[in-house]
């Protein structure tokens, strides 16, 4: 379909458009491109003047330099863990604490959704200390438990929110039928709610990953074993006393946005109708 409106428009408009379209694109790109540029130098260039774009022989090595200088592998691995753990654990308590709050009428109710977007507020740079006394108090420092319930309490309060809007627009009468049916609660959550709110299960599993695979502080804070450190405080390790190796450090960091990467281009359908979706309701 033909949208007439911009077939209205001026040439001049549209160069216009473009030009400020562009002008945003190489914006957004520009600190992707001067990772790239300086993850290809040599390290005898990182500090040449004037500085080079790209260097005249790209360095291709530090890619696979990366990999045996610090155990990457390992670092990937505990990542995934950690993310994978913390997004399992906020989307099983995120789904039926939002069907409760969409579906059932108690007092209180209100307040405790406020309650919980307000924990927002807080960073967890602020409770750091206390989490740290916490958690050593439970034997939990030092153990990827740790990361995974702290980063699934972060993410909780979003996912909490998504799936409310989701299972509020649920119509009544397919909850009424189904209990006519026979059906339990759990039955009526898994088999008539959950396909509905997979759009918004989506984004919130999507938010609750990303968080946890960019966590830095508290990985850096609770873990000291060097075999449990994820991606952000293994690649840390290039950060010596007396010198940064930025070829390995943003070579490293390109290696690990891969991931996220290859995952929104999978999800992105699923995670614009499920932000517009929740925008919306």
């Amino acid at each position: 379909m033909i949208d007439v409106t911009y077939l209205r428009e001026g040439l001049p408009t549209r160069l216009m458009r473009f030009g400020l379209l562009a002008l945003i694109l190489v914006l957004l790109l520009f600190p992707f491109i001067e990772m790239l540029s300086t993850a290809l130098k040599p390290r005898s260039t990182l500090y040449a003047w004037p500085p080079a774009w790209f260097p005249a022989v790209p360095a291709w090595g530090n890619f696979l330099a990366i990999w045996s200088d610090v155990p990457l592998a390992l670092y990937f691995w505990n990542s995934f863990v950690i993310a994978g753990g913390a997004t399992a654990l906020a989307t099983l308590v995120g789904l039926p604490a939002g069907y409760a709050l969409a579906r059932f009428r108690f007092p209180g109710r209100q307040l405790f959704l406020y309650f919980i977007i307000g924990t927002q507020m807080f960073s967890p740079v602020v409770l750091l200390l206390a989490l740290f006394l916490m958690l050593n108090a439970m034997a939990l420092l030092n153990t990827h438990v740790a990361l995974i319930v702290v980063n699934a309490a972060v993410a909780l309060p979003f996912t909490i929110w998504m799936m409310t809007a989701y299972f509020s627009s649920v119509p009544a009468e397919i909850e009424e039928a189904a209990i006519l049916d026979g059906a339990g609660r759990f039955r009526i959550l898994v088999d008539h709610f959950l396909p509905i709110a997979a759009p918004g299960i989506a984004t919130a599993m999507t938010f609750s990953f990303v968080n946890a695979w960019n966590e830095f502080l508290l990985a850096l804070t609770f873990l000291s074993d060097a075999k449990l450190r994820p991606l952000t405080t293994g690649i840390y390790s290039f950060v010596g006393r007396y010198e940064i190796q930025w070829h390995l450090l943003l070579a490293a960091s390109l290696v690990a946005i891969v991931p996220v990467f290859l995952g929104f281009l999978l999800m992105q359908r699923q995670l614009v109708a499920g932000l517009a979706a929740g925008g919306v309701k």
